[in-house]
C-alpha cells in the first residue's frame, strides 16, 4: 500500500510499505479521508512528536481519520467489511488495567498508546490503517468522510465541555479561531450557554465563526483591548469559563487569565510546544480554576467520540465549512504547506484523501 513516511524538515515521502493485517480484535480500515492537526506538524516540522528532540526516523501520522472496513481479525463482532466507520485513534488506547482505564478516564493511562513496549498511533496517511474494534465507530451514511474525520476534533470540545463543566448561564470565551477553537465554539453554544465570545486575528475567521453557530459575539485582538471589550462584553464581570485553543508558541495563557471572572474556569485545549508561564498573581486573586484537557476518553459511562459524532448527526454542530482544503495522498507535501502556512494558504482544515 502507500503511505506517507516523514522524516523530518519538512521531508514527507510516499512509499509503497506492506498492507498491515488485523490481528485479533482488531480492524482493518480503507483510510477515506484523515485530517491533519496541528499536532502533525512537530513531526513535519522536525520534532518529536513523543518529546524526543527530533523526528523518528520514517514516522508516519494521521489520527483523525474515517474510512471503510476492509477486514475483521479474529473475534471481532458488530461489525462487517464494507461498513463506513469513523476512528477514535491508537493513540488513546490504554491498557484497561489501571486505576484511570478502569474509571473510564483512559486517556490518562500511565501506558496510553503502548503496545508491545513501543509507543503505536494512528496512521491514516496510508491506503489502509488497523485499529481496535472498540476503536471504531458505525457512520451514518450522511456522514461524509471529510467530516468524520474531524470527529476527533470535534470529541476535545465535547471533553473541554465536560471538564469545566459548562452551565447554561456560563458566558463563554475561546481563544482562536483554528479548528479547535472553531469546534469548541459550536460544542459551547450547543451546550446552551448564554454567550460565546470568540477571540482572533483574521477577521474572515471571526466573521465565519459567528456564521457556523461557533460564536455569538467576536473580539479581534489585533485591533482591540481584549481586557476593555471582554468587560464591555460582561457587564465587566468577565468570563465563566475561558477556553485556550491556540497553544504553539502564543501567549494566550495570559489572555485566558485576563478574560476569566473571579472565581472563574480556565480548560486549556490547545497544544503548546514547551513550558508556560501562568500570571500567577492574577489567577490567585480570581482564584482562577485552570483545568488542562488532554484528549478525550468517556464521560458518565458515554464515550465522547460517540457524543461528538452525535452532534453532527443531529446537527447540532457545522463540520462542513471548516475543511476548506483537500489533497490526495500523493499530494500530501502540499497538504502540509496549506497546514503549515495557513494565514498564506486561507485553510481551516486540510484533509488527505487516500
Amino acid at each position: 500500500m502507500k503511505a506517507a513516511l516523514f522524516y523530518g524538515g519538512r521531508d514527507i515521502r510516499v512509499e509503497e510499505i506492506p498492507t498491515p493485517a488485523p490481528g485479533p480484535g482488531e480492524v482493518l480500515v480503507d483510510v477515506g479521508a484523515a485530517g491533519v492537526c496541528g499536532s502533525d506538524l512537530h513531526p513535519y516540522r522536525g520534532a518529536n512528536p513523543w518529546g524526543g528532540a527530533s523526528t523518528p526516523a520514517a514516522h508516519r501520522g494521521g489520527h483523525e481519520l474515517a474510512g471503510v472496513v476492509a477486514a475483521l481479525g479474529s473475534g471481532v463482532t458488530g461489525l462487517r467489511v464494507g461498513q463506513r466507520v469513523g476512528v477514535e485513534p491508537m493513540h488513546l488506547v490504554g491498557c484497561g488495567r489501571c486505576r484511570q482505564c478502569r474509571r473510564g478516564d483512559y486517556h490518562v493511562c500511565p501506558t496510553r498508546g503502548m503496545r508491545n513496549g513501543e509507543r503505536h498511533g494512528s496512521a491514516g496517511f496510508s491506503e489502509f490503517d488497523v485499529a481496535v474494534a472498540a476503536n471504531i465507530f458505525p457512520l451514518p451514511d450522511d456522514v461524509s468522510f471529510e467530516v468524520a474525520s474531524m470527529l476527533d476534533v470535534y470529541a476535545c470540545g465535547v471533553h473541554g465541555a465536560n471538564r469545566i463543566p459548562l452551565k447554561m448561564d456560563d458566558v463563554v470565551c475561546v481563544i482562536g479561531t483554528g479548528p479547535i477553537g472553531m469546534t469548541m465554539g459550536q460544542v459551547a453554544r450547543a451546550a446552551g450557554v448564554r454567550k460565546v465570545i470568540m477571540i482572533g486575528r483574521r477577521d474572515e475567521l471571526l466573521r465565519l465563526a459567528v456564521d457556523i453557530g461557533a460564536a455569538d459575539v467576536t473580539i479581534n485582538n489585533a485591533s482591540a483591548r481584549v481586557s476593555e471589550a471582554i468587560a464591555d462584553l460582561t457587564e465587566g464581570e468577565g468570563c465563566d469559563a475561558v477556553f485556550e485553543s491556540v497553544g504553539g508558541t502564543a501567549d494566550t495563557l495570559a489572555q485566558a487569565v485576563d478574560a476569566s471572572a473571579y472565581g472563574g474556569k480556565i480548560g486549556v485545549i490547545g497544544a503548546f510546544w514547551g513550558d508556560v508561564a501562568v500570571a500567577y498573581r492574577t489567577a490567585n486573586r480570581k482564584e482562577i480554576d485552570l483545568r488542562w484537557c488532554n484528549s478525550y476518553a468517556s464521560w458518565n459511562g458515554v464515550r465522547e467520540y460517540q457524543i461528538a459524532l452525535d452532534m453532527v448527526v443531529e446537527g447540532r454542530v457545522q463540520a462542513e465549512p471548516l475543511v476548506t482544503h483537500r489533497f490526495p495522498l500523493t499530494r500530501i507535501s502540499e497538504a502540509f504547506q496549506a497546514a503549515d502556512d495557513k494565514k498564506g494558504s486561507g485553510a481551516i482544515k486540510v484533509v488527505v484523501q487516500p
